[in-house]
């Protein structure tokens, strides 16, 4: 979203620049354009300066959004930017020359005309050109709102996203935890139940030990009576 949103504004910075150094032909009377008379002259400088501030605005826009793109893309794109407001700012300096050089020009009867309040251009027509202008501003404006708008909005559901995936990623935390705590403590009754289980082996051991003695000592006993009796019969 931050690429598309560089482009459109690389985009509009385009128009505008192709729009002022237009603008600066028909002044200086070059090009494939109609000779200006003065009051022309002013009045497409004046526009010159609004579209120079409007792209200086976009540049600064342009290098606002630098901070939003990805490495390989900011790399590319950042001389871009440098030399658009190297650009604009010589632009501002050409309008600026040209203002002054038009500020000495006029003969004595179009200055006479300046001085009595005539107007040598249709007021109607000037005021039709100011308000397309005007709305073409406020157009541009009201896009580019929209998209910051599309932005937040954009970023907003990521950070809610980003939200309900660590909660998500907490509640797997604390179910495994209570696994492993439960496996601990089965592991834990298990080893009890193997150190019983030891010692009662350990006691059986012992018990069939003694039995196996007292067994082995009752045979003995019994032998030795048996041959007693054999020795004392055979004796007589």
């Amino acid at each position: 979203m931050s690429s598309e949103l560089f482009d459109n504004y690389e985009s509009e910075y385009t128009s505008l620049v192709d729009s002022i150094r237009q603008r600066l032909a028909a002044v200086a009377g070059t090009g494939d354009v109609d000779a200006l008379d003065d009051d022309g002259r002013r009045a497409t400088l004046r526009a010159a300066e609004r579209e120079v501030e409007e792209a200086t605005e976009l540049a600064g826009q342009m290098e606002m959004e630098l901070l939003s793109l990805q490495g390989p893309t900011r790399s590319r794109a950042a001389p871009r930017v440098r030399q658009y407001k190297a650009d604009v700012e010589r632009l501002r300096r050409e309008v600026r020359k040209a203002a002054n050089e038009d500020g000495g020009l006029g003969n004595y009867d179009s200055n006479r005309r300046a001085l009595l309040g005539g107007r040598l251009v249709d007021v109607g027509a000037e005021e039709a050109a100011l308000d397309t202008d005007q709305r073409s501003r406020l157009l541009s404006g009201n896009e580019r709102l929209a998209q910051g708008s599309r932005r937040l909005q954009q970023s907003h559901r990521l950070a809610m996203e980003t939200e309900a995936v660590g909660s998500g990623i907490l509640t797997d935390l604390r179910s495994q935890r209570e696994q492993i705590v439960n496996t601990r403590d089965t592991l834990m009754q298990a080893d009890a139940h193997l150190d019983r289980s030891n010692r009662t082996l350990r006691t059986m051991t012992r018990r069939l030990m003694t039995n196996k003695m007292i067994t082995t000592g009752l045979v003995v006993v019994g032998v030795s009576l048996v041959i007693l009796i054999l020795y004392v019969k055979l004796t007589r």
